[in-house]
């Protein structure tokens, strides 16, 4: 079948919750770009572009401490999204849960306060993994399930892409400063849990 045709008669769910992954995959990228010199300059005070420097490599390593940390809140996180009963609450309300966790990033100062900040980011990050592709798959019928499910990727690399071309513009604008990178991906991922109430699903 031709796929510019599925896109055409695609249901109306494929392009909402479309909307909310453009969102959530754009904050991402930028934690994975920026956290380092976030946290290089509002934690160790270093000069994030002194790359080369022990204080920066030092950010660098408890970086990779804050990541599996999110990767620990992602794993509780995902046991209890099945309790709620509407998935529209739970999608939003982790969506809103990592947004906090991003902006709190530009307030904290401290190296173990992140921890918090990355366990609710983990939030976040369930949610993403697990809600869209179960949302769709319910709004999906027929032999055409394997080719939208295929195109929906895209809703994963075209924000990204999105995101990787517009981040020098958005750095110049918050004045080079790394960590209000994540407060912009805060802002947008506070903007994908707004955005998963217009997703008009279906129960089955």
């Amino acid at each position: 079948t031709n796929l510019f045709h599925l896109l055409i008669h695609a249901p109306k769910a494929f392009w909402q919750i479309g909307l909310v992954q453009f969102f959530c995959w754009f904050a991402f990228l930028y934690m994975w770009n920026y956290t380092a010199g976030a946290i290089a300059e509002n934690v160790w005070g270093v000069d994030p572009m002194n790359t080369t420097s022990s204080e920066y490599q030092s950010a660098g390593n408890w970086v990779g401490i804050l990541f599996a940390i999110q990767a620990i809140g992602s794993i509780l996180w995902a046991m209890v999204l099945p309790m709620f009963r509407k998935i529209k609450v739970g999608y939003s309300l982790s969506l809103l849960l990592g947004a906090i966790g991003f902006v709190s990033t530009f307030f904290i100062h401290n190296q173990y306060l992140l921890f918090v900040s990355f366990i609710l980011i983990g939030c976040g990050w369930a949610a993403m993994l697990a809600m869209p592709f179960a949302m769709l798959t319910n709004a999906l019928s027929g032999n055409s399930i394997g080719a939208y499910l295929g195109l929906f990727n895209c809703t994963i690399c075209l924000p990204q892409i999105i995101a990787a071309l517009l981040g020098g513009v958005i750095l110049s604008l918050v004045g080079g400063n790394q960590a209000m990178m994540l407060v912009v991906s805060g802002v947008s991922l506070l903007l994908g849990a707004v955005a998963v109430f217009l997703i008009r699903e279906k129960t089955k």
